[in-house]
């Protein structure tokens, strides 16, 4: 008869204990780190297996989230929206262009619908990486083909020059400040207008290396 009961108090120890663990299991919160690693000055690492989903290279500005720079610009960044804002319209207003076409295709085809897809203003925001003057009398296919008219010239810069690797203005060029910045080369290897609003956004601050 004790043996029974003896058995009986196992088996009812037993089930006590499976409940706790059940209960423990049940409320416990595993956290698990999207990566590990630093940022860079720039706020920024390699993500070399992707596992943020945003590509091999990201941002944390400021302890934000993992997030990518469009066009160059923290999305989390104040100081940048103005610009971005710019970078933005002018990458919409571009999308009937294609970014590869040569001088001479933006020749006298170039109509006033062309021209009012870019304004003044926007030409002023892009003023760090590019000048009308220089940038017409350093090409002479643009000087046949586009002429002097600042906001033609303009134009191509966006549509044409910064993927070429044009050098729009006397201060900037882009092969220079690339091969000197290795950390933009990591970040964005041969996507060079990345290089030409990451100077206008960051890299003239910061005061880089850039001609």
């Amino acid at each position: 008869m004790n043996r029974l009961k003896r058995i009986g108090l196992i088996a009812a120890s037993c089930l006590c204990v499976s409940a706790s663990v059940a209960t423990v299991t049940e409320n416990t919160v595993i956290v698990a780190e999207a990566h590990s690693g630093r940022t860079d000055a720039h706020g920024g690492h390699r993500d070399n297996k992707n596992k943020s989903g945003l590509g091999s290279y990201h941002y944390h500005c400021g302890g934000h989230p993992a997030h990518l720079h469009p066009n160059g610009v923290c999305p989390y960044s104040n100081s940048s929206a103005a610009a971005a804002s710019a970078a933005n319209q002018t990458a919409a207003q571009s999308n009937t262009v294609s970014a590869n076409r040569p001088a001479s295709a933006n020749s006298t085809e170039n109509t006033a619908a062309d021209v009012q897809t870019v304004t003044q203003e926007m030409m002023e925001n892009y003023s760090a990486v590019f000048d009308a003057a220089y940038y017409y009398n350093h090409y002479e296919d643009l000087q046949n083909a586009v002429g002097n008219d600042s906001l033609k010239l303009f134009q191509h810069f966006l549509n044409s020059g910064m993927q070429e690797g044009r050098q729009g203005c006397e201060s900037f060029n882009v092969s220079v400040y690339r091969q000197n910045n290795p950390d933009l080369e990591e970040a964005f290897g041969d996507d060079l207008p990345q290089y030409y609003h990451h100077y206008m956004n960051n890299g003239c601050h910061e005061g880089r290396i850039c001609h």
